[in-house]
């Protein structure tokens, strides 16, 4: 597939990073300097500007399966994705920070009314926003996510001393029916469980299963509290669609934010929330409001260093769990080592939603990252495929199929479950396993039941 991509940044350089082995990319951008940034990746780099219809052509943006538009400026990004669509590009994408592009740009829209037309319009603060949420949503959980319409459900918890499933291999334990251990980190190494997996505490275990059986495990860590108290530092955007994703569940959500014109704005728009104008490293102000009583503390400002602060003093503090904004990727793994919760990225939700949205040639759907350690895969089963047990099927070492969708159901496999042409796997590996995983998906074509 050949992609095309308008801004050689940190998000471009990501998308780049994460398609240039398995697809034709091309990175257009005005900045000479950037083009170092791709000197390792096998990628065209054309110095132009996005919108110029003579350097889009430059870049062979007729022949382009998908065009994705992702600089800094709104107009920029919209004015390429038009431009690209209208010289040929089959699929356009672009990144907007400001919610009249997408109402702008919804299906039967004003701009469609006009025959101008954008087949994706991604407002990366909007979906890292909601994972934030989805987080503070399930008690003691340090990430989480739904796949095939909401039936299932993945969840990642940080094991403690008297949590359930330690010490005793994986294989004697009693899991809820439906759920299954899908991934473990230790430190920096990750593992797909087996029977003889020993999980410890300071371990952080991936489960995956049905939506309702999920919510048996979820009991196991602890009951759902009807209302949680919520502390936020931070009221800029991410901050403010937080607490509105917050809004329905009635809790106790306290926002702290330096801007005194923004906490004017945070007051009047909601109106169920407690915004307070100060500093959110103030110890004698957290002290003050009794923050240590808060269930949840998310630090969303733009500064990672003070979002780290934040967040130590919140541990200090004794609150359960902590979510932190790093803007930088990098910088993440440097905030789980000392004890942050969840440390999230927006460049990376960003980055998967774009993945997730290309889908390449093979049917297999990248849907979520596991830190930065594995990655949830979606992938039809061949329909010429033989099918057969899953114990039987060849699959690669590194790769669990955690579930099975087929005509409407959700299936949680062990070894004899029996694999149909046509089922939907939802499949975890590492992300240097995934063309292995592609290359076995291939495999299965033609092939007779059992011949795996």
């Amino acid at each position: 597939m050949r992609v095309v991509i308008v801004g050689g940044g940190e998000v471009g350089s990501l998308i780049a990073e994460a398609l240039h082995r398995t697809h034709g990319v091309t990175v257009i951008d005005l900045d000479p300097e950037r083009e170092e940034a791709f000197a390792n990746l096998d990628v065209q780099f054309v110095r132009g500007n996005g919108t110029d219809p003579d350097d889009l052509r430059a870049a062979g943006v007729e022949r382009a399966a998908a065009f994705v538009a992702c600089t800094a400026n709104d107009d920029v990004n919209v004015l390429a994705c038009l431009a690209a669509k209208g010289i040929g590009a089959r699929r356009t994408l672009a990144f907007v920070t400001r919610q009249r592009y997408i109402d702008a740009f919804k299906p039967h829209g004003a701009f469609e009314s006009v025959g101008l037309l954008i087949d994706r319009v991604l407002w990366p603060q909007r979906i890292f926003a909601q994972q934030i949420a989805d987080i503070v949503l399930v008690p003691r959980a340090v990430d989480s996510a739904r796949f095939a319409r909401g039936r299932i459900t993945m969840l990642e918890y940080r094991l403690e001393p008297d949590d359930p499933f330690l010490y005793t291999p994986l294989g004697n334990q009693a899991l809820p029916e439906g759920v299954l251990a899908v991934g473990a980190i230790r430190e920096d190494a990750f593992a797909i469980p087996t029977g003889a997996t020993v999980f410890e505490p300071g371990d952080k275990v991936v489960f995956m299963g049905t939506t309702e059986r999920m919510r048996q495990l979820q009991r196991l860590f602890g009951p759902r509290k009807r209302s949680l108290k919520v502390v936020m530092v931070g009221g800029g955007n991410v901050g403010f669609m937080v607490a509105e994703y917050l809004a329905p569940y009635r809790f106790d959500v306290t926002i702290i934010e330096e801007n005194e014109e923004r906490c004017e704005k945070l007051a009047r728009w909601l109106p169920n929330a407690l915004v307070l104008r100060g500093d959110g490293t103030d110890l004698d102000l957290l002290e003050q409001e009794r923050v240590e009583d808060a269930d949840v503390m998310v630090a969303v400002t733009d500064d990672d260093g003070k979002n780290l602060l934040v967040s130590l003093l919140a541990k200090q503090l004794g609150i359960p769990k902590v979510i932190t904004r790093v803007g930088r990727p990098r910088n993440r793994r440097a905030f789980a080592r000392v004890g942050i919760d969840s440390p999230l990225t927006p460049r990376t939700a960003a980055v998967q939603e774009v993945l997730n949205w290309l889908e390449n040639q093979d049917e297999v759907e990248h849907l979520v990252s596991i830190e930065d350690f594995a990655e949830v895969i979606e992938a039809t089963y061949p329909a010429d495929g033989g099918g057969g047990r899953v114990a039987d099927l060849g699959t690669p070492p590194t790769m669990l199929i955690a579930a099975i969708e087929r005509r409407g159901k959700v299936l949680v496999p062990s070894g004899q479950t029996v694999v149909e042409p046509g089922d939907h796997l939802y499949l975890v590996t590492t992300p240097d396993e995934a063309a292995a995983v592609e290359a076995w998906l291939e495999r299965q074509h033609g092939l007779t039941a059992g011949s795996a």
